[in-house]
């Protein structure tokens, strides 16, 4: 083949095969931190292809998987290890807050809404939910039992003020896991405001007065 057939040739298979590869048009799963993108930041759900947010944490002995059963939502799934053993939420499966998120959240009561199930042939009888704000003021591991199908569980939580500067909450879950391994799926996280803007109650870990 001549030269002047070869090269434009040539470059434009080798576009075809960076174009095929890079695929601009298929869909991208979302990640970053939740914000409230045009809805209303008092009451943002995480579902869906959303639960893709969920970030794994660095810890080993965790596992997280977005699942998209036929016919039905998807949901997230995780596996925990009885060997992973952590108290700051950020080390395992957390959802980050944006900054819009943590100023319209602040100082407020909130609900922490998990719509969460146990699953498999290890299935957790229990898991926990952490909402973070900063090192002084988190929900703590609060505990729930779960059930085979799809329950909704809620944390109550007072948020802080944010201080001078800008910054992240974080909700973490983890199944309980007292020996070998334990899985849990999460369907859907609903973070909403329970109230006015006021001053924290005076408790242990902030937690909302009933």
């Amino acid at each position: 083949m001549r030269d002047f057939l070869f090269f434009p040739l040539a470059a434009a298979l080798a576009s075809t095969f960076i174009f095929v590869a890079v695929n601009p048009f298929a869909a991208r799963l979302p990640t970053g931190a939740v914000s409230g993108g045009g809805r209303n930041a008092l009451d943002v759900t995480v579902q869906g292809d959303e639960l893709n947010r969920f970030v794994l944490g660095e810890l080993s002995g965790l596992n997280i998987d977005l699942m998209h059963p036929d016919g039905g939502k998807a949901f997230l799934r995780i596996d925990r290890q009885s060997t992973a053993k952590y108290e700051d939420p950020r080390l395992g499966p957390h959802l980050v807050l944006a900054e819009d998120l943590e100023f319209a959240l602040e100082s407020r009561p909130i609900e922490v809404v998990i719509e969460a199930r146990s699953v498999g042939d290890f299935p957790a009888s229990q898991f926990e939910v952490n909402y973070f704000a900063k090192m002084e003021s988190e929900s703590g591991w609060q505990r729930f039992t779960l059930t085979r199908e799809f329950q909704p569980y809620t944390l109550t939580f007072y948020t802080p003020k944010r201080g001078s500067e800008e910054g992240y909450d974080f909700v973490g879950i983890r199944p309980v896991a007292p020996d070998k391994h334990r899985v849990m799926d999460v369907r859907s996280v609903e973070i909403r405001s329970a109230g006015k803007k006021g001053i924290p109650p005076l408790t242990e870990r902030n937690e909302l007065v009933p």
